[in-house]
């Protein structure tokens, strides 16, 4: 009898235990959602600030603003393109290549998009290379010389992505601006103040 009692009092203390773990998980698990839903309150308000963002002058106070296109303005001048082919040296002039997303080298006479600091490689060519704008880009760019460019003088493009001396209404994009230990023979690199191409009486 006394036997019979004991296994009573294991069953029910046992069964006291389950339901003390059931009440506890099920506890846990609402306030874990009670915190949630707390926590998801208070990421609203985290967010509140971005809505003045939204008003007419935001503009003029600046902050957060979203875009959901992969254009842009390129405040720096300096643009992505990828290249129709290798280069064997950096600082040369490009133009628009095969389409509106790559770049070529330019040849004589062209219109230049900008120069590039950067090399194209041809074991790689979806690798983009980052286009310096002129008349957009900020400061002096650097671009190979043909030779013919002295300091002070407007230059054009010449052949091989290379710059050349401007004569009087040739279309002209920058003017050479180089030390006199700058040496400029041919294939050496100068640097240019840059402008938007056009042509120049001088």
């Amino acid at each position: 009898m006394k036997i019979t009692l004991l296994v009573l009092a294991f069953i029910a203390l046992a069964l006291l235990l389950v339901a003390w773990v059931v009440a506890k998980f099920r506890n846990a698990n609402h306030q874990s959602t009670r915190s949630q839903r707390r926590l998801g309150a208070w990421r609203k308000l985290y967010l509140l600030p971005l809505l003045f963002n939204f008003l007419p002058d935001r503009r003029a106070r600046g902050g957060v603003q979203f875009a959901n296109i992969g254009e842009g303005t390129f405040e720096h001048g300096i643009k992505s393109y990828i290249p129709d082919a290798g280069t064997a040296s950096r600082y040369l002039l490009y133009k628009i290549g095969s389409d509106a997303d790559h770049c070529a080298v330019t040849g004589a006479g062209d219109t230049p998009l900008g120069s590039s600091d950067d090399l194209a490689d041809a074991n790689n060519l979806d690798l983009p290379i980052a286009i310096k704008l002129f008349g957009a880009v900020k400061g002096m760019t650097r671009v190979v010389t043909d030779g013919t460019v002295a300091n002070g003088a407007r230059v054009k493009a010449g052949a091989s992505g290379k710059v050349t001396a401007a004569a009087t209404t040739d279309l002209s994009f920058g003017i050479a601006v180089f030390g006199t230990d700058t040496s400029s023979a041919n294939g050496d690199v100068i640097t240019i103040i840059p402008c938007v191409p056009q042509k120049y009486v001088f």
